[in-house]
């Protein structure tokens, strides 16, 4: 039997009390204070022996939280919670990325490809690369200029040399009705990695894995540039994309 607390017995007190003020009224109309001191009595009787019953699922609850937190901590199930957070947190090892990107023929997070053009490249040439990068559908395949096709001055030629070269279908023509479909693809004008690849000869390709870079300059489809330099750079995701280029899973 559970001990009475300190607030239980409050509470009956004030209950009795209650009770007893109920009756008190009744009594004083009546002027029969013999009854009230009767009923005072048997409240603080009632008061000395109330209890509060014990919970029945009392047991079974401990039994369940002891049960849960065996789980817990057993190897398997903190396995499980470690993959989940680092699912959530995106904290998977750099290594363990590369190789799950690369075996499925995708770069990784640490890994770029820098294809570098310039207007000198013929405009025909330049569209079939640009479509090439767009089917790879690689975020982190990049074409560069080294600088604006007509300088900063001529806006309006560099604007119309854009969309040209920018075009889904090399054979369409804009009308004011149906203009052409452009490519989604991240052209930048970027000097400074021309300069730190040492490219010296368009149209080039380079390959940085974050720890090394290889680069590879010659025309030739954008399939043989990664083929060949994934050969170099002994990486799969090079060679996976390669394969897709040219019709291959």
């Amino acid at each position: 039997m559970l001990r009475v607390t300190r607030e239980t017995k409050v509470f009956a007190l004030v209950a009795s009390l209650f009770l007893a003020g109920s009756i008190v009224k009744a009594d004083e109309q009546q002027g029969e204070r013999g009854k009230v001191e009767k009923v005072l009595e048997q409240a603080g009787k009632i008061r000395e022996t109330m209890t509060v019953p014990e919970n029945s699922h009392a047991l079974e609850g401990q039994e369940a939280a002891r049960k849960t937190m065996e789980q817990f901590q057993t190897p398997d199930f903190q396995e499980k919670l470690r993959c989940q957070r680092e699912s959530i947190q995106g904290e998977k090892p750099k290594q363990e990325q590369t190789s799950a990107t690369q075996g499925k023929g995708r770069l990784s997070g640490q890994e770029s490809v820098f294809l570098f053009l310039s207007n000198s490249v013929p405009e025909a040439m330049v569209n079939r690369y640009l479509i090439d990068v767009s089917r790879t559908g690689e975020q982190r395949i990049v074409p560069v200029l080294f600088g604006l096709p007509q300088g900063l001055a001529g806006k309006r030629l560099n604007a119309d040399y854009f969309s040209r070269v920018m075009q889904a279908d090399p054979g369409c023509r804009d009308t004011p009705e149906t203009p052409c479909q452009r490519l989604e693809v991240p052209l930048k004008v970027n000097p400074e990695l021309f300069a730190r690849y040492n490219i010296t000869e368009v149209p080039a390709l380079a390959y940085d894995n974050g720890q090394d870079s290889w680069s590879i300059q010659g025309e030739a489809e954008l399939a043989y540039l990664l083929e060949k330099i994934g050969k170099a750079a002994n990486s799969p995701a090079l060679a996976g994309i390669s394969v897709r280029l040219r019709g291959g899973q």
